[in-house]
């Protein structure tokens, strides 16, 4: 049923009230991976809806944007962002030699990692000077970043128990491209696409040659990286006009 898959896709990637009462079986994410790319608009638009509220308020521009950033870290359960962390941190141990060097190492890279992510974020956000200009580039980027997961599933093999169909992968990459067609200029969402697939699908491909696959906290990573390669291009292409 649509509203069912709807629900198990904002349970899975966001922290909204849900009404289900168990977590969702691997089958039921799979079923409702084409509204990942809604899922992910809601977390855009709670963030959007956070810096409206704090410029009306008179905070500045740096400030708003922070306010919203926090919001959508606590609307996704920052689930995305530990999913870089992890990898990070599993990247780096495997270079090191001894097991307390592997530890240090990796929560070393980890953090040093995250803190870059967050700081990428607000230098592409603050390029879009405007309430609406940052909605649209938060929105489109939140939903387009969330239809790469099953695309990479489906391209990829992968250590997850995940195998979403292809068609299913298919209507949420349509429904992410329709979202940021309501947003945002055709050339916008273009150069956005470009971006953000080339940087997801080159993510997914490194961790595939060094770990094996994507699994749950690769994905996360290949999101992140889909969400800032679709701001920077935005803001490359001069967004807002």
């Amino acid at each position: 049923m649509p509203l069912y898959d709807l629900e198990v896709a904002f349970a899975a990637l966001t922290r909204f009230p849900s009404r289900l009462r168990a977590p969702p079986r691997p089958h039921e994410i799979e079923a409702a991976m084409p509204w990942f790319p809604l899922a992910g608009a809601a977390v855009g638009l709670a963030a959007s809806c956070l810096y409206f509220a704090a410029n009306a308020l008179g905070l500045p521009g740096l400030c708003a944007l922070l306010v919203a950033l926090t919001g959508q870290l606590l609307a996704s359960g920052a689930q995305h962002e530990v999913g870089v962390a992890r990898t990070i941190e599993t990247l780096a141990e495997t270079r090191s030699p001894s097991p307390p060097a592997r530890e240090q190492r990796g929560v070393y890279f980890a953090t040093l990692a995250l803190a870059l992510l967050v700081l990428a974020r607000v230098a592409a956000l603050l390029s879009f000077w405007s309430p609406w200009s940052f909605a649209a580039a938060a929105i489109a980027a939140a939903a387009f970043s969330r239809a790469l997961i099953p695309l990479v599933l489906v391209s990829l093999p992968s250590p997850t128990s995940l195998r979403p169909e292809r068609t299913r992968a298919l209507l949420g990459l349509g429904l992410a491209l329709a979202i940021a067609l309501v947003l945002l200029p055709p050339f916008f969402v273009l150069a956005g696409a470009l971006w953000a697939g080339v940087a997801g699908m080159l993510s997914a491909l490194y961790l595939r040659r060094r770990l094996g696959g994507c699994d749950r906290d690769a994905l996360g990573m290949v999101q992140q990286m889909g969400e800032l390669a679709f701001l920077f291009a935005l803001a490359s292409a001069g967004w807002p006009v």
